[in-house]
């Protein structure tokens, strides 16, 4: 990975399992709804493989096990996958036992259908939050060499606390962190990616990413989820804010990443540890 890339992360997950609708419809509704997972990772894989970029997907188990052939295109093409969890539960919804059952289950079943070692894991919505120091040893137990839970923006709550007390439980266990990267404003941290890179004009994603790739402050990371490139998916209604947060923006958001790739080169996180020698 050279000095002018930046890290490119899909969180493949359906649109229903966004937090915006599992919050807002009931599970018998969710569980009757179609699935459109291979719609947007598939345009990915396309973009991808036209600008020759590399990426991390971050797979939940429960997805793979329904679409194993997407992943195993996904290794084809010359992606990582990495460990999304088996479902889409925020860690404050787990306890640790419950957590290592559920990363277990994950990484057998996506190490079965890419015949590789798994070595990452984001945990949904990046959700790690303090009093969680457990987190990283059920990771370390599972193998898992780096992880994507933590967000450094100002929208995260606690995140001066985050950094402080619980990446020293990670570094002492000798687990990679690779947080989104944001846009620093001096006395202000914007998120990239997601629904901020919806929302956001262009000029903005492009500024923080190209800040985070001078300033080389973390290694600039970028994040997607498959839905936010399907713009025909159903519509349901929701509140206010929750309608804004899943909507807004999906039309622009294949034609957003295509000025994107062709501004900045993207590579998968796996790449970028070997290149560091973290991994062989």
């Amino acid at each position: 990975m050279n000095s002018s890339e930046a890290i490119f992360t899909v969180d493949v997950e359906e649109y229903f399992q966004a937090e915006n609708i599992q919050d807002s419809l009931s599970k018998q509704k969710i569980a009757s709804l179609p699935s459109r997972v291979e719609i947007g990772t598939r345009k990915l894989l396309d973009l991808l493989a036209h600008h020759g970029g590399t990426a991390t997907f971050f797979v939940l188990g429960c997805v793979a096990e329904k679409h194993p052939c997407l992943i195993k295109d996904i290794v084809q093409a010359g992606h990582e996958v990495a460990s999304h969890g088996y479902e889409h539960i925020p860690l404050h919804k787990h306890t640790p036992t419950s957590f290592d059952a559920d990363l277990s289950r994950s990484i057998k079943i996506l190490g079965d259908i890419t015949g590789q070692t798994i070595i990452g894991y984001r945990a949904t919505s990046f959700s790690i939050a303090p009093n969680m120091e457990w987190f990283f040893s059920v990771l370390k137990k599972n193998g898992i060499v780096y992880d994507s839970s933590l967000s450094l923006s100002l929208f995260r709550k606690n995140y001066r606390s985050l950094w402080s007390d619980i990446l020293s439980s990670q570094k002492n266990l000798g687990i990679l962190e690779f947080p989104p990267s944001y846009i620093n404003l001096g006395f202000i941290r914007l998120p990239i990616g997601g629904g901020y890179f919806r929302a956001y004009p262009y000029w903005l994603t492009k500024y923080g990413l190209s800040q985070s790739i001078a300033q080389r402050r973390t290694p600039p990371l970028f994040y997607i989820h498959p839905w936010e490139l399907d713009p025909s998916q159903p519509r349901f209604s929701l509140s206010p804010f929750n309608l804004m947060r899943h909507y807004m923006g999906l039309s622009s958001t294949e034609t957003k990443l295509k000025r994107l790739f062709s501004n900045i080169e993207f590579a998968s996180i796996r790449k970028y540890i070997m290149s560091q020698h973290y991994y062989a």
